[in-house]
């Protein structure tokens, strides 16, 4: 049966790449990344890895969003169908809100091909340390378009917002402003919220600041690595 090996790299730096996944990697003869713009794959690359990244199809026009994971998918289904496995690397942890996963494992099975997962470490372990989370609020973990717009959350239990800049069409901007707009329908505009995000090279180092939600797209700025919201509870 064919496979595809789906590797988590992990949020950063290379050190952060569990001991199987760095195996799977050295082992692989090409992989596959759904974006080059991580330390890994440099670091592979420096090896002499043949690697293919999926950054390109990312500019093209496609007609409605999460259309470029449909094709990401497809591709290495046929990839794995023609030479038998396929080799794809993620950033972060393939099983935490990686679109792409869910679609291999979703159409793997009617096309004859095993989805294995190579877990790796998350932003969301970064995200809860940084803030030191209590568990005993409860978490939601949600998205701006899929949750928020839609109102599908509590607001009397704590809230993480990942990837906080909202697309409401494939070719639109990015823009955190809709996110804290939908949030406002719900908080007062004093509401305290904090803003957890990554530096990024050379140290990967986890920043965070408490803000009135009102101020959250003004303190954002020009955008963040691995940018999350926590909302308490009101």
């Amino acid at each position: 049966m064919a496979t595809i090996t789906v590797i988590g790299v992990g949020p950063g730096k290379i050190s952060w790449l569990t001991k199987e996944a760095e195996h799977e990697l050295l082992l692989a003869d090409r992989i596959f990344f759904r974006t080059a713009a991580h330390p890994v794959y440099t670091w592979l690359h420096d090896q002499g890895k043949r690697l293919i990244s999926f950054d390109i199809p990312y500019r093209f026009k496609w007609s409605r969003p999460g259309e470029v994971y449909e094709f990401i998918a497809s591709a290495l289904l046929k990839e794995a169908r023609l030479r038998g496995n396929a080799v794809y690397a993620v950033p972060g942890s393939p099983a935490f809100m990686e679109d792409t996963t869910r679609l291999l494992r979703l159409h793997g099975e009617e096309e004859q091909v095993e989805i294995r997962l190579v877990h790796g470490i998350s932003f969301l372990e970064f995200a809860l340390a940084e803030i030191n989370f209590d568990f005993s609020l409860g978490l939601q973990i949600v998205l701006p378009l899929s949750h928020v717009q839609q109102g599908l959350y509590r607001s009397d239990i704590s809230l993480l917002v990942c990837q906080i800049e909202a697309q409401v069409l494939p070719l639109d901007e990015p823009r955190v402003d809709l996110t804290m707009k939908w949030l406002l329908e719900k908080y007062p505009a004093g509401h305290p919220v904090t803003l957890i995000w990554t530096d990024g090279l050379p140290d990967y180092k986890t920043g965070s600041k408490t803000i009135p939600l009102t101020d959250l797209a003004r303190e954002y700025g020009e955008g963040r690595f691995f940018a999350s919201l926590y909302v308490p509870p009101r």
